[in-house]
């Protein structure tokens, strides 16, 4: 059987997205069809020539060609290339100001990877964060930050301030009318 040889692009690094794609280009001398196939399954999987993103990490695929009666088996072609952290943000609404002494709505925010946002409070003189609880300690500025760490597949989220006025409860004094003396 005559030989071949296999040619096989590197596609490049990649930044992860869940379920990104990237299409690859092989080919036989023979103009046989050349198979491909991860061997980093917990990175990237392979169906045909599209190569699908399971995580972050360095992507392998082997590019084979068996022959056939008139060819002989190509020698492998291995491709690596790098699917790199992408980036995320967070969404955090303006906060509304609050009186001294009142409750708090609940904290809410996004991040654009879907991993949980933390809270925490950068004025604990003025208020307290537990979870996603807002307590009041005093009146003055409260600002809270918002912030997610990222994984093994999103870089960290740049963190996210918002700040609110805890005002004086205005107070109503009451008393009985004593009558005539």
């Amino acid at each position: 059987p005559a030989s071949q040889t296999i040619t096989f692009a590197n596609p490049g690094a990649q930044t992860f997205t869940p379920g990104g794609t990237v299409a690859l280009t092989a080919s036989a001398s023979s103009g046989l069809t050349v198979a491909l196939a991860s061997t980093t399954a917990t990175v990237c999987t392979v169906s045909g020539s599209t190569v699908t993103f399971v995580s972050a990490g360095s992507c392998s695929i082997t590019a084979s060609q068996a022959g056939n009666a008139n060819y002989a088996a190509a020698t492998n072609v291995v491709q690596a290339f790098a699917i790199g952290q992408a980036s995320q943000t967070i969404t955090f609404a303006a906060l509304t100001n609050q009186v001294f002494g009142s409750t708090p709505p609940a904290l809410s925010a996004t991040a654009s990877s879907g991993l949980t946002v933390s809270f925490a409070s950068t004025t604990a003189s003025v208020c307290t964060v537990s979870g996603t609880a807002v307590t009041l300690v005093s009146t003055g500025t409260c600002t809270i930050r918002a912030s997610q760490a990222g994984n093994a597949n999103y870089t960290a989220a740049a963190n996210v301030d918002r700040s609110f006025q805890v005002t004086i409860a205005s107070q109503t004094i009451t008393f009985a009318n004593p009558g005539a003396q």
